[in-house]
């Protein structure tokens, strides 16, 4: 928690203190499959292709992502870069056994994956849940309250 704004929480999660098999098990499927597109393929380019690829792809799974929830939206530090979203950008929110994620589709979509923020819990599930809950309204539950009045 930041002691600098109360009204502020931030907190890091690092897959490897999480679970550290799957990290691994992460790391060392991506090695396979780069190892196997080196001995299929004669254009040695295309290993290193797979490898940034597979890498790029799964690097959530194990290096440390940190958040940053406020007043005004969602930070996401990751790698040295930093994600903001007001919280009026968000629409709608799923809760998940590892995290909540925010998407700005006010319905599911299969779009959901590429314009939303997965926050991962670290030990704080509830506070990350009711500050979620607080700061983002569900377009669902507009029409619910709509349709009772």
């Amino acid at each position: 928690m930041n002691h600098e704004n109360p009204t502020t929480h931030y907190w890091t999660f690092n897959p490897w203190s999480k679970n550290p098999a799957v990290a691994s098990s992460v790391i060392f499927i991506n090695l396979a499959i780069t190892v196997t597109v080196y001995f299929l393929y004669p254009e040695k380019i295309f290993a290193v292709l797979a490898l940034l690829v597979m890498f790029g792809m799964t690097a959530t799974l194990y290096l440390p992502v940190s958040y940053r929830l406020d007043e005004e939206g969602v930070a996401v530090f990751f790698l040295g870069t930093r994600t903001f979203r007001k919280w009026s950008h968000y629409r709608n929110y799923y809760l998940h056994r590892d995290g909540v994620f925010l998407t700005s589709m006010p319905m599911p979509s299969r779009l959901d994956p590429f314009r939303g923020h997965f926050l991962r819990y670290d030990g704080d599930k509830n506070i990350v849940i009711e500050y979620v809950k607080a700061h983002v309204k569900r377009i669902q539950e507009e029409k619910g309250e709509e349709q009772e009045k």
